[in-house]
């Protein structure tokens, strides 16, 4: 067998496991779809690879890196199931856990209940040492205390600890002592040191994080040296992981830091969408992850990601990197139901892979997004998947008329009712990450994807005007996807509160420099050649006596002095809230994005064929419009489709991965990457009805 470049990415969701491959030197692209493995998703993983690779003639020694987005972490934080952990913190902290930022979960619910504490009392330490804000050791950490601390968890006799000390992030001076004697002590602990996690301030988001880390570390750790053993047993060396930056680290690192990883999957997505876009010159996108349970919504504002620090896992606030994503329960598998004021909802509750929509035959008996969609006509009513899942349209008829005899309307509006609403849902998603932060979403092109993400495509821009949408090639693969274009990454932190004056000059340089030293270990660790290393600079600011601030980019080598600071944190503050002060402006939090550029040229540019695309055309599908109406929708194979056809709406194209559909005022035209890019046809033009 001939040797070949092969790049790997996987990403496991609790239903599939996408896979694709891509030939480094050919670009020729391989994808792969099948269930996930429960109990282990290693065992899908494999078979995955194992599969595709003799499908595609090649064999592990041939695979450059392999790239992983998992659910592993994210799971056993949903799920609460964890390690047996231990806390050691400052005394005086011990009860933080409960006590939180003193918020209900719901403000007008007295029953609401709190998250769970995921460490017991008595397995929380206290531990005699206290740092000032300004890294200015109050009481000293002795010797003896730490010994007394040692003996407490070797009682207490958990698999993880936790090391989360006052004013850590600004002087780590005695969380480094307390780790030292851990390891010594305890050196088959899992451990976590706050100020390795993060070090920004907030000592409640903090510990969470850290806590978090060891809850689910030990089985991370266990998940990932299983994979890695049996990927190098295939031949496969360079294993990556994904964190919840967009960016890769290796799999000793994804080990250490196992809450990095928690929202992989979804960042996996928005990285290949702006990789997709951008070479199709589109740099302003609002990316829609359609799934089977929920919908993710992104922004990429002038080539950048939309990034944050501050997420909620499960009802747990930490601080670390992430692409600012937001989640809402509307997949294809959200449930239609009534509510009291009989008022047609759609989701959170999902039927899930199992028993799943209707049709799936698995004895799901309620409507769902899917069944709606079977009912109007948009899916296929005998097979999904390219044929490899059998379907049975008449369960979903039952199931919508079943919704529509409590509400007194005909089926097919009611299947209709079902869409809209759910529309509407995410239509107020895409405003809170567009309006609601200054943005006008018609300025902005809609990528969908995920399983059922081109199917509302149409609908989205139709509603709120955006202007076109860009449906990718393998949408129903775009995380898989998103991973073999992405780079290795880190962020470095530091929290730093000063004034902005004339006086933060130095420090603010100062400042950088030593992130940049950091940045420099990094890169030497990761073997990342000196030409490949690429950096981006940040300022978390606010105004004086506010309680949060936000993210300002900045190029520190165009910047001369803290009028031109201002003027930038003014921009950012404005387009955020429409309006700016006079009053004093502070430096919280100084960042650097360390990078490591690996990406090459994944996609082959296609002929041009012409605008013709008839060859495609499999045949039609009577669909329903609403108000009594139907219309012939024509169908075509996405696989058939060529570069500079025009498909004329009403159209559905299907593949094996997902379903576009096209509505009568539209049109779609394949560009040279083969992306399906969405318009409404000009009012006037000889199509427009």
């Amino acid at each position: 067998m001939e040797n070949k470049r092969i790049r790997i990415g996987v990403d496991v969701g609790g239903t599939n496991t996408d896979i694709c491959a891509i030939n480094e030197e050919t670009a020729e692209l391989m994808v792969y779809k099948l269930p996930s493995s429960v109990h282990d998703q290693s065992e899908a993983v494999v078979e995955g690879v194992k599969v595709i690779a003799e499908n595609y003639g090649f064999k592990g020694g041939d695979v450059t890196r392999f790239m992983h987005g998992t659910t592993v972490a994210t799971n056993a934080i949903l799920e609460g199931r964890g390690a047996d952990t231990a806390l050691v913190t400052t005394e005086g902290f011990r009860d933080l856990l409960e006590i939180g930022r003193q918020k209900r979960p719901d403000l007008y619910d007295m029953q609401a209940d709190k998250v769970k504490t995921l460490i017991r009392r008595e397995k929380r330490i206290e531990i005699k040492e206290r740092m000032k804000y300004s890294g200015e050791i109050i009481t000293p950490l002795t010797d003896e205390e730490i010994d007394r601390v040692i003996g407490e968890l070797k009682k207490v006799n958990a698999e993880a600890v936790a090391v989360m000390l006052l004013n850590a992030y600004i002087n780590s001076e005695n969380e480094e002592k307390v780790r030292k004697a851990i390891k010594e002590k305890l050196p088959d602990t899992f451990l976590t040191v706050s100020s390795d996690l993060s070090r920004q301030f907030r000592e409640y988001e903090r510990l969470c994080g850290t806590v978090l880390n060891s809850f689910v570390g030990p089985e991370v750790k266990k998940y990932m040296n299983n994979l890695k053993k049996t990927l190098e047993d295939i031949g496969i060396m360079n294993t990556y992981i994904n964190h919840s930056n967009g960016g890769l680290m290796s799999i000793e690192e994804s080990m250490q830091y196992p809450v990095k990883t928690a929202l992989s999957g979804p960042a996996a997505g928005v990285v290949g969408a702006k990789y997709i876009t951008d070479l199709a010159g589109e740099t302003s996108i609002i990316t829609v992850d359609v799934g089977g349970t929920s919908t993710d919504v992104s922004l990429v504002v002038a080539g950048s990601v939309e990034a944050s620090d501050e997420k909620t896992i499960s009802g747990y606030p930490v601080r670390i990197p992430s692409i600012d994503i937001s989640t809402i329960g509307a997949g294809g598998g959200s449930i239609g139901w009534i509510d009291s004021g009989g008022i047609l909802k759609v989701g959170p509750k999902s039927a899930g892979a199992d028993p799943g929509p209707a049709c799936y035959m698995l004895g799901g008996q309620e409507a769902t997004i899917t069944d709606a969609r079977v009912v109007l006509g948009h899916l296929n009513n005998k097979t999904l998947l390219g044929g490899r899942l059998p379907i049975d349209s008449d369960l979903s008829f039952k199931a919508v008329q079943k919704l529509a005899d409590k509400i007194g309307m005909d089926v097919m509006e009611t299947a209709k009712g079902i869409i809209s609403v759910s529309n509407s849902n995410i239509i107020k998603e895409i405003k809170n990450v567009t309006v609601a932060k200054g943005y006008n979403p018609s300025d902005f092109c809609l990528v969908p994807f995920g399983g059922s993400g081109p199917l509302h495509a149409a609908e989205l821009i139709e509603e709120m005007n955006i202007k076109k949408a860009l449906v990718p090639k393998a949408p129903g693969l775009l995380a898989a996807y998103g991973l073999l274009t992405e780079n290795m990454r880190r962020d470095f932190v530091q929290t730093r509160v000063m004034n902005l004056d004339a006086d933060c000059m130095a420090s603010f340089r100062a400042q950088f420099r030593d992130l940049e030293k950091e940045a420099e270990k990094w890169y030497a660790q990761e073997k990342i050649p000196e030409d490949k290393r690429g950096k981006e600079y940040f300022l978390d600011m606010r105004y004086q006596g506010q309680n949060h601030e936000i993210r300002v980019p900045v190029d520190i080598d165009a910047i001369t002095d803290e009028k031109e600071l201002r003027a930038a944190f003014i921009k950012t503050y404005e387009r955020l809230y429409s309006f700016s002060s006079d009053d004093a402006v502070q430096i919280v939090n100084f960042g650097l994005s360390a990078i490591g550029n690996i990406i090459l040229p994944l996609v082959n540019e296609e002929e041009y064929v012409g605008e013709d695309p008839s060859k495609a055309v499999i045949g039609s599908r009577r669909v329903y419009e609403g108000g009594g109406r139907f219309a012939d929708y024509t169908l075509y194979d996405r696989d058939l489709l060529g570069n500079g056809n025009i498909i004329n709406g009403p159209a559905i194209v299907e593949q094996m991965d997902s379903t576009t559909v096209i509505l009568s005022n539209q049109y779609a035209v394949v560009d040279k990457y083969l992306n399906m890019i969405i318009e409404r046809r000009p009012k006037g033009s000889d199509d427009d009805e």
